[in-house]
């Protein structure tokens, strides 16, 4: 392991007895002795011991080992540590975050776990245990207690506050987010608590540029955009959940489960395999805790709103070496158009076990069951978007037939992520899930308006699903250093096996009056129209090397990839396989200064395969997209600061558009190409110690540059992409009262703005520009009186005027009105 060469050894040393510091000559020649090993070495210098135990420095020591930690923090200050091994067998640290002296840093370091750490003569340091009381040797002096200054945090963890500082989405290790190479946001539990976001598509509704694919009003899934209306592809705990484009088969995740919700924008395949353009939407489970914490949340509120959920973690051994976490929730709701309701079941046991302090295995598991009658209803643009002569729609106006719309999920999934430290250089890890979204949905959607532009003729279909998906990703991590430069070496193999089972059947059925409309009509036997099982598989091969040199940060990756799938079209007894393989990469570099002002540029790459053939019946080659990007985050240490702005250029190519040849309009030739460019500011900060701000804004323009005429001689190029404003903001603000009779309360406003977006790709049809406001008032009841400490009092709400607006067109006969005003009363009693 190589070292600075102005640093002595301090590699931490394991025994069963206390070591004593080696003399300056056995250093020598250990040094001597290990030097074709590449481990740089020098004498200490103890005449400037004492400067250096007093000054002070930035530190940045990820969670681990209570040893791990240790040896990290001795190496990087540069001070030489002995313990016994026995002393931190078993225990683990939060790492070290912030400025510290040496002195302090070991303090912090140790804090809670009955330790001390003491100085000798020769400079060096030993682990003791702590006596109840200390005294007589004054030689040996004990360090004195230090307040907490570093906000403790993890990439796999909570969050404290709004402001993330670590992620491992960016890079699949543990990683400043200072030293990524891309945008990333990430939205905390507080967040999520704070503004009452009941989905993804809500919590993630104040992200610069990402922008719900459905307007946010199909309550049934989370699909959102990013980076000039590009799907982004979502993950669970790393690991990918089903994407099928033949069926319905989608699972939904309750944010409540969920500890933090990350979007990496812009291509990502380098790391994660086929992936869309537009980037990755990571969620991070809750994970069992050392420390015990429960919850009892009670919530009610307008449409008949009723939850319950609980959260339950802690030890379940003196040792803590077995840790259990227990979430779950009911809730009951109506939706916002007649007869809509939406009900949900959901609990999610996890367990870890520690056998030792390099070593931990997480169970993680979550079952979940809904049943909801859909608001999400499509009316046509004339009466929502355009003049009707019989009057405007109403926002509640039922279109399909209540009797006939239904859509019911079962969701589990069951995995696992294992770690294992070797030693100081490597670390293996291996994460797995295996996740199944049974589906069934039905609808009574409608295909043609009438010429009294009030009869609209209407269609029953039903699709049944199941779709899965296995996901095993396999990491070997090195970290070690090679002259000046610090590499963390990430080596990875990760496998994907997906199946999905599709079954459609459709019927004419009565027209409705939009105007009077009657239900009650019968639905007839629905006549078969598709029937399909599509298996896929994929296997990736990715390394990563991050390399560090003074502030300079270089992060360089790569990775192959082969994915074959054969889709089995079951009604015409054939079957359409496909054979993919591509290289992906990103290479990127930062240059983090001490203030946390970090400039940085990249380049990366995405692959994504295509169903289907050509008229010739040629497999259509994969999708491809690569992105520019250059930015600047800002992000003191210590401070609950972070600012991203970045600017970036996105191509999307082996587009699908129009076969030219006449006769061949029914067909595809893939040499479409589209092209989106903009810039992303998002910046989250703490002013005066009790004011939050988050903000957030997105200047974004796409064009298709590349499409064959039709039949006609039109052309779609030129045109922008669908759903894609050219301006997004938004602004949250919300602020803590510390007087006396207002302890314990806060109030947040927000604003959302989301400009007009063409809703075709023609861009005939226009959705309007909109403003939305927001709201939420918290009371900690414990601050105001002791009695009640623990609970915890809110009440939020969304679109708080009511707006009424178009948020989302498939096209001129199934346009969607946005969620009208939202609000929710929420008791919590935490201890």
């Amino acid at each position: 392991m190589a070292l600075p060469s102005a640093h002595p050894f301090t590699r931490l040393r394991r025994q069963e007895a206390p070591l004593y510091p080696l003399s300056i000559l056995a250093q020598a020649t250990l040094c001597m002795g290990l030097a074709l090993g590449a481990l740089a070495c020098a004498t200490p210098a103890w005449a400037q011991e004492a400067e250096q135990i007093q000054a002070q420095r930035n530190y940045d020591i990820p969670p681990g080992a209570l040893g791990t930690v240790l040896n990290a923090f001795a190496r990087t200050a540069g001070v030489e540590l002995s313990a016994a091994s026995a002393l931190t067998q078993g225990k683990h640290s939060s790492g070290l975050h912030g400025r510290f002296s040496v002195r302090d840093g070991f303090m912090q370091i140790v804090q809670g776990h009955g330790l001390q750490v003491i100085r000798g003569h020769n400079g060096a340091y030993s682990l003791r245990a702590a006596p109840v009381s200390i005294g007589g040797n004054a030689s040996v002096p004990a360090l004195a207690p230090v307040t907490i200054r570093g906000q403790i945090e993890d990439a796999y963890g909570p969050v404290p506050g709004l402001t993330a500082r670590r992620t491992a989405t960016a890079t699949k290790t543990d990683t400043p987010i200072l030293e990524a190479p891309q945008t990333i946001s990430v939205v905390t539990r507080d967040q999520v608590e704070m503004q009452g976001a009941q989905t993804v598509n809500q919590a993630v509704a104040y992200t610069t540029g990402v922008i719900a694919a459905f307007g946010g009003t199909d309550s049934r899934y989370d699909v959102v955009k990013a980076r000039g209306g590009l799907f982004v592809r979502q993950y669970l705990d790393g690991i990918v959940l089903p994407f099928s484009s033949y069926s319905v088969s989608v699972p939904q995740f309750d944010p409540y489960m969920l500890e933090r919700i990350e979007i990496l924008q812009g291509p990502s395949s380098g790391l994660f395999g086929q992936t869309t353009p537009g980037g990755i939407l990571n969620m991070v489970s809750r994970r069992p805790q050392a420390e015990s914490q429960h919850e009892l949340w009670l919530q009610g509120g307008n449409l008949n709103a009723r939850k319950l959920a609980f959260d339950s973690t802690g030890p379940l051994d003196e040792d803590e070496k077995l840790l259990y976490r227990i979430t779950g929730l009911v809730n009951d709701s109506d939706g916002m158009t007649d007869y809509s309701e939406e009900k949900r079941a959901m609990i999610a046991p996890s367990f870890t076990w520690r056998p030792s302090a390099d070593t931990s295995l997480t169970l993680l598991t979550h079952y979940q069951h809904d049943k909801v009658i859909p608001q999400y209803q499509g009316l046509p643009a004339n009466g929502t978007l355009r003049y009707n002569p019989n009057g405007p729609l109403p926002r509640k106006r039922f279109s399909g037939e209540p009797s006939h719309e239904r859509m019911d999920r079962e969701q589990y999934a069951v995995g696992y992520a294992f770690e294992h430290r070797f030693n100081d250089i490597w670390t293996v890890r291996q994460n797995m899930r295996y996740t199944n979204v049974d589906i069934n949905a039905r609808g009574t959607p409608g295909y043609m308006l009438g010429a009294d532009q009030r009869t609209m003729s209407r269609v029953a279909t039903e699709g049944q699903g199941e779709g899965s998906i296995l996901g095993i990703d396999t990491q070997a991590q090195a970290s070690f250093a090679t002259g000046a430069l610090k590499h963390t070496l990430l080596m990875g193999l990760d496998y994907v096996k997906q199946k999905d089972d599709y079954r459609f059947g459709s019927a004419p059925v009565d027209a409705i009056d939009l105007y009077n409309p009657v239900y009650g009509i019968p639905i007839p036997e629905l006549t078969p129209r598709l029937s399909t099982l599509q298996t896929m598989h994929q296997t990736g091969l990715y390394v990563q090397d991050q390399i560090r040199t003074g502030g300079w940060v270089l992060t360089a990756g790569g990775r192959y990839d082969r994915v074959s799938a054969d889709t089995a079209n079951r009604m015409a007894r054939t079957s359409a396989p496909m054979r993919d393989e591509a290289f992906t990469g990103r290479l990127g570099v930062n240059y983090v200064f001490d203030n946390g002002f970090a400039p940085y540029a990249s380049y990366s790459t995405s692959f994504e395969p295509v169903g289907g053939t050509d008229f010739a019946g040629k497999p259509f080659e994969p999708m491809t997209g690569e992105q520019f990007e250059l930015g600047v985050k800002y992000q003191p240490a210590g401070s609950d600061n972070l600012v991203t702005l970045s600017v970036f250029q996105l191509t999307q190519q082996n587009m699908l558009t129009t076969d030219p040849v006449p006769g061949r309009e029914f067909f595809s030739i893939q040499t479409g190409e589209a092209r989106s460019y903009g810039v992303n500011l998002e910046a989250r900060t703490r002013l005066w110690n009790n004011t939050d701000i988050i903000g957030a804004y997105a200047y974004t323009r796409s064009e298709i540059t590349k499409a064959n005429p039709d039949t006609t001689g039109a052309s779609l190029k030129g045109r922008p992409l669908p759903r894609v404003p050219r301006h997004m903001a938004s602004l949250w603000v919300n602020h803590e009262f510390g007087q006396q009779m207002l302890n314990g309360l806060s109030a947040g406003v927000g604003v959302r703005y989301i400009g007009e977006n063409h809703v075709d790709t023609a861009a005939t049809l226009r959705v309007p520009s909109v403003t939305l406001w927001d709201a939420g008032i918290h009371y900690d009841l414990g601050k105001a009186n002791a009695d009640l400490r623990g609970f915890k009092l809110s009440l939020t709400a969304a679109n708080l005027a009511d707006r009424k607006y178009v948020n989302y067109c498939l096209n001129d006969l199934q346009c969607f009105y946005g969620q009208g005003r939202t609000v929710l009363l929420n008791l919590r009693k935490q201890w």
